[in-house]
C-alpha cells in the first residue's frame, strides 16, 4: 500500500517537540515496516525553505510557511497535491482539523483518492479553556476559527481517528457518526527501560505551555519541600514562542517559593536524555488542564512509574484511577500533594502501582496501533 502522511514531523529525530510528532513520527515507521510511505510535514514558520531528507527508507517533504500566520499555511496546498500526484498515493493520513486540513479533504474526494484524518484534540475546547485563561481578543478569535474548522473537518472528512472514548464523546455532539477509537502509540524502546529510581525523584514531561498546568505541580513541590528535603522534580517540555511569558512567570514562581534546589526546567531534551530521566524518577506528574491521552502518560507506564495526573479529558480512558494512578480535579493541590506524598512515603504501593503501569502500557505499542490503522484504511465508506 501506497500512504502518505501529512502532519508535523520531526525536523530532528532525536528531539521530538509534542504529542502529535511523537504520533505522526512512530506511526510513519510502523507503516514503513510494510508499506510504501512518504511525509510530508505541516508547513511550518520555523523551516526556512522548503527540502527533502530521507530517513531509511522513507521521504519527508519540509515545506515552509513563509507567511506571518500560521492559519495561512493553506497556501502551500498547491505543492502539496503536486507531491500527493506524483506519488500516487492509495491513502492519504491527515493528523490536523486545520482550514488546510479541509482543502485536502476536498481535494482527495474529488480525485477519489482515500483519506483518513487523525483528531489530536478537541479544538473547540482546548481554544475555549484557554481563552477563559487569557480573556483576550486575540484568543476568542482563535476560538471561533479553529472551532469552525473543526467543525467542518469533522463533517466532510470520511474517515476520523480519534485516540480515546474522551474526544469521540465530545465530536460526536458535533455530529453523530462513527469514530475509529485507536490510541496515539509509544516507541518500543520505551519498553525497554529501567526502573532504577532516585528516591524522591519526580518527573513532568509536557509541553512548556498553560495547558500542562506546571505551576500547580511547583506549588504542591513547595508544599512538600520541608518534609522531603531532598525532593526534586524535573519539567521537561519544549517552548512555543508564544508561551514565552508562561516559561518567565514558572522561573519567578520557581524563585519566589524558593524551589531554585528542587525544581528544574529542561528544554528541548534529546530522546535519550528523556528516557534517562525516566529510568531515573521515583514518580510521574502530569497536571494538565486538557488533554485527549497524554502520549507522555503512556511512555511513563511503559518506564514502570506511578502517575499523579488530573482527572481531566481522555486521561482517566488511558490510565487506570486507584490502580496505577492517582487523580484530582486541575488546580487542587491539595489533594495533588498528597497523592504524591503517599506515594513517596509507601514504597510498597509505589511498586505496584509500577508493575500495573508496566501492564497497562502493553495497550500502547504500535506493533498493535498500526495494524488497527491499517484495518481503517482498508474500510469502505
Amino acid at each position: 500500500m501506497k500512504i502518505i502522511l501529512i502532519g508535523n514531523f520531526p525536523t530532528d529525530i532525536t528531539v521530538i517537540r509534542g504529542g502529535v510528532e511523537a504520533s505522526v513520527y512512530g506511526l510513519t515507521n510502523g507503516l514503513a515496516k510494510q508499506n510504501d510511505v512518504e511525509v510530508i510535514s505541516t508547513p511550518d514558520r520555523i523551516i526556512p525553505a522548503d527540502r527533502m531528507e530521507v530517513f531509511e527508507n522513507i521521504r519527508v517533504h519540509y515545506l515552509s510557511n513563509p507567511y506571518h500566520f500560521h492559519l495561512l499555511n493553506f497556501f502551500r496546498i498547491g505543492i502539496i497535491c503536486s507531491i500527493i500526484q506524483q506519488f500516487k498515493a492509495n491513502v492519504v493520513h491527515i493528523h490536523n482539523s486545520s482550514f488546510l486540513c479541509l482543502l485536502l479533504i476536498l481535494y482527495l474526494r474529488i480525485k477519489k483518492i482515500d483519506s483518513v484524518v487523525t483528531i489530536h484534540g478537541v479544538f473547540h475546547i482546548e481554544t475555549w479553556k484557554n481563552f477563559k485563561q487569557q480573556k483576550t481578543v486575540s484568543s476568542f478569535l482563535k476560538y471561533i476559527i479553529y472551532s469552525l474548522f473543526e467543525c467542518l473537518v469533522i463533517w466532510t472528512a470520511p474517515k476520523i481517528i480519534v485516540d480515546t472514548p474522551y474526544v469521540a464523546d465530545k465530536l460526536s455532539k458535533i455530529k453523530r457518526k462513527t469514530y475509529f477509537i485507536i490510541p496515539q502509540g509509544i516507541d518500543e524502546s520505551f519498553f525497554e527501560i529501567e526502573d532504577n529510581y532516585e528516591p524522591n525523584q519526580i518527573l513532568s514531561i509536557g509541553s512548556i505551555s498553560k495547558r500542562k498546568g506546571h505551576e500547580f505541580s511547583i506549588l504542591s513541590i513547595a508544599k512538600l519541600k520541608s518534609e522531603f528535603s531532598d525532593i526534586r522534580l524535573n519539567i521537561i517540555g519544549f517552548i512555543l514562542p508564544e508561551e514565552q511569558d508562561y516559561y518567565l512567570s514558572l522561573l519567578q514562581l520557581i524563585k519566589e517559593k524558593g524551589l531554585e534546589k528542587h525544581v528544574f526546567i529542561h528544554v528541548d531534551l534529546s530522546i535519550e536524555k528523556l528516557k534517562k530521566e525516566l529510568e531515573n524518577c521515583y514518580l510521574f506528574v502530569l497536571h494538565s488542564y486538557e488533554e485527549s491521552q497524554g502520549i507522555v502518560l503512556c511512555e511513563a507506564m511503559a518506564a514502570g512509574k506511578p502517575i499523579v495526573a488530573t482527572h481531566i479529558g481522555g486521561i482517566p480512558d488511558v490510565v487506570e484511577e486507584n490502580v496505577n494512578s492517582c487523580l484530582t480535579t486541575f488546580g487542587d493541590v491539595e489533594a495533588f500533594s498528597n497523592h504524591i506524598r503517599n506515594i513517596l512515603l509507601d514504597k510498597s504501593l509505589r511498586n505496584r502501582m509500577g508493575k500495573e503501569s508496566k501492564r497497562i502500557s502493553l495497550r500502547y505499542s504500535w506493533n498493535t496501533i498500526v495494524l488497527k490503522v491499517v484495518d481503517v484504511y482498508t474500510i469502505k465508506m
